[in-house]
């Protein structure tokens, strides 16, 4: 008796059919793995931030400011007397062995983006100081005036790699008093107190809101990141 088997038309045919759908549904598999490594990558850089100033208290050095001046120029930093922050970052950075090298911050200020839309990101808050981090994440630098705590931005892959979008791939921490590091915009640090948030929920947020179109909108994203453990999911 003869064995029965698929005609090659039939084969063709299959394939053919599973490969439609694996084009269909490739995108999104493929959109959902993305945004997992996006938070992997916060959390890591959670970690890194943490353990740089972990390094300061190792040394018996407090960040604070007997060790740096929030400003961008040591001609700010009572004539020499203390060096500018993003000096002393580095300095943490590579005492932990994480830096690969650090530049001028004007470098990433141009290619950031909001939380939503395709308008530029705030360009003040991204311009004193840069550094690129063995791991391939990039560190952007605000140290604001001589009263403000030191904004830290994280883009956990790295500048040269889209979407460059304040929310999705890059993330701000804030260095409150005491050496606590927070996500900007969590009640629990009061440095940087106009961006503290009162609600759990983005959508109602001031600053990681999906209606806005303010310059600065995104900055507060860290803080929904790390309380709303689907928060990679609903971003798009």
């Amino acid at each position: 008796m003869g064995q029965k088997a698929f005609t090659l038309a039939e084969v063709l045919i299959t394939l053919g059919i599973i490969g439609v759908v694996a084009a269909m549904t490739l995108p999104s598999l493929t959109e959902k793995t993305k945004y997992k490594e996006f938070e992997t990558r916060y959390k890591v850089a959670a970690n890194l931030l943490h353990n740089a100033v972990s390094y300061f208290h190792s040394q018996q050095l407090m960040m604070t400011e007997s060790t740096y001046c929030t400003a961008n120029s040591s001609d700010y930093c009572k004539d020499g007397q203390y060096r500018v922050f993003s000096e002393v970052l580095a300095e943490a950075f590579t005492g932990i062995h994480a830096l690969n090298k650090n530049g001028n911050g004007s470098y990433a200020a141009k290619k950031y983006y909001i939380f939503t839309g395709g308008s530029k990101f705030d360009e003040g808050l991204l311009n004193d100081g840069y550094m690129e981090l063995k791991n391939g994440m990039s560190v952007i630098v605000e140290t604001g005036g001589s009263t403000s705590n030191p904004i830290i931005f994280f883009d956990v892959n790295g500048t040269s790699n889209k979407p460059n979008r304040i929310g999705h791939d890059t993330f701000a921490f804030v260095i409150d008093k005491g050496d606590r590091v927070c996500p900007l915009g969590s009640p629990s640090c009061k440095g940087r107190t106009q961006y503290i948030e009162d609600t759990d929920d983005f959508t109602k947020s001031k600053y990681c809101n999906p209606t806005s179109t303010d310059s600065q909108n995104g900055a507060t994203c860290g803080y929904f990141a790390s309380i709303d453990n689907d928060y990679f999911q609903k971003i798009k």
